[in-house]
């Protein structure tokens, strides 16, 4: 009797514990995509090969099929003409340590400064999709410098799906699904840190050093994908579920020095005590719609094509985002088989890029603003993006 009292008072205790910790949503694994963003962020009709992995696992029978030997990405988050402009003062030796703490304050204050890339690689073929990435991610912002706070996130995570081309009723209908395993370092940057860090920036001193004391979250989790993809004529429409029922992480934290070091010597991750809130990527369900005009063989020399996303269904109708904030709208021109442009609205803000392709090897970049806060203007994060892909 005394036992099942003690395991009922356990019982009790762990039900208030968790009903008390906080939720802190995690960034979910997608690359900042060019091709993608260039075009307003819209890839859920669209999706095959390997932007399947990331938008939509029903891409995964559509088209020919892809091997991507290498892809690699870089962005920055900043406003693009002042981050060329620093780049030209940089090459011609006209900064310094002011010139430098002055841009980052501009960028920190109005919607947020970071940095992050993405090198992955993977197979479509026949329906089924096997991937890996690594994907890096960090952000600075705050209203004051004095006041900033910041992430910084490091993903490693492996892709497997499968997806069915089935026909109902004339119309081709595709079906996918996939399991991503990731581990994940994620270490939130509180204000002595990402005071430290600026700094460190500024003047060219070790980074490391400044956020080794910082507090660190890491660990594993898999996520749960699905996605429909059906093709009438030119129109293309697709339904995707992103970490489907959410996607939470088991963590351990310490700091992320202790990280660094045990990765460094062990090649693993150190022994940590569990944090009390939970951490989870919350489930994404997006629609799109895409109209792709068959020109025949005048397609050679131009080949349009229009797309629109909703995403963030679910944080629209539980009211935590607004509809504008979920709608995203692009197109894509290709020229001589060759060239791309492309042109979009993300979130009510306008998005351009292009590319090149020329036998194995695509280039794309593209410039763009995402809104991170609650509503269109409250805090408006710009950047620039560039890839270059090695696939066949």
């Amino acid at each position: 009797m005394k036992k099942e009292w003690l395991a009922a008072m356990a019982l009790i205790l762990l039900s208030r514990c968790i009903a008390f910790a906080a939720q802190i949503a995690e960034m979910p694994f997608v690359p900042l995509s060019p091709a993608v963003m260039g075009q307003g962020d819209c890839a859920i009709a669209t999706a095959q090969g390997y932007d399947a992995f990331f938008y939509n696992p029903a891409g995964f029978s559509r088209g020919n099929g892809e091997f991507m030997l290498t892809s690699a990405t870089s962005w920055v988050y900043a406003r693009p003409d002042q981050l060329i402009w620093q780049g030209v003062l940089l090459a011609l030796g006209r900064t310094n340590p002011t010139a430098t703490f002055n841009f980052l304050n501009s960028q920190i204050t109005t919607g947020g400064f970071g940095v992050g890339s993405a090198i992955g690689f993977g197979i479509v073929k026949g329906g089924f999709g096997l991937g890996a990435a690594l994907i890096l991610d960090s952000l600075l912002y705050g209203q004051t410098m004095l006041g900033m706070t910041g992430d910084l996130t490091a993903t490693l995570g492996f892709i497997g799906g499968l997806s069915v081309p089935l026909y109902i009723a004339g119309m081709r209908v595709y079906v996918g699904g996939d399991v991503r395993p990731m581990i994940r370092i994620h270490a939130p940057i509180q204000n002595a840190s990402a005071i430290a860090l600026t700094n460190a920036i500024a003047n060219g001193t070790d980074i490391g050093a400044a956020l080794s004391s910082a507090t660190a979250v890491y660990g594993s989790a898999v996520g749960l994908d699905l996605g429909i993809i059906g093709e009438v004529g030119w129109f293309s429409f697709g339904l995707s579920i992103r970490d489907l029922g959410g996607t939470t992480f088991a963590y351990s934290q310490n700091t992320l020095g202790s990280v660094a070091g045990a990765l460094a010597s062990q090649g693993s991750l150190p022994a940590g005590s569990p944090p009390s809130d939970a951490y989870v990527i919350p489930m994404d369900i997006g629609v799109g719609l895409s109209i792709h005009p068959d020109l025949g063989t005048f397609a050679y020399f131009l080949d349009p094509r229009l797309s629109m996303d909703f995403r963030n269904l679910v944080g629209t109708l539980q009211g935590s985002a607004l509809l504008w904030t979920a709608i995203h709208a692009g197109a894509e021109i290709r020229l001589f088989n060759l060239f791309v442009l492309r042109g979009g609205i993300n979130q009510g803000y306008l998005t351009a890029g292009g590319g090149v392709k020329v036998s194995v090897f695509d280039v794309n970049f593209a410039v763009f603003t995402r809104e991170l806060g609650f509503y269109p203007g409250d805090q408006p994060n710009a950047g620039m993006a560039f890839n270059a892909d090695i696939k066949t």
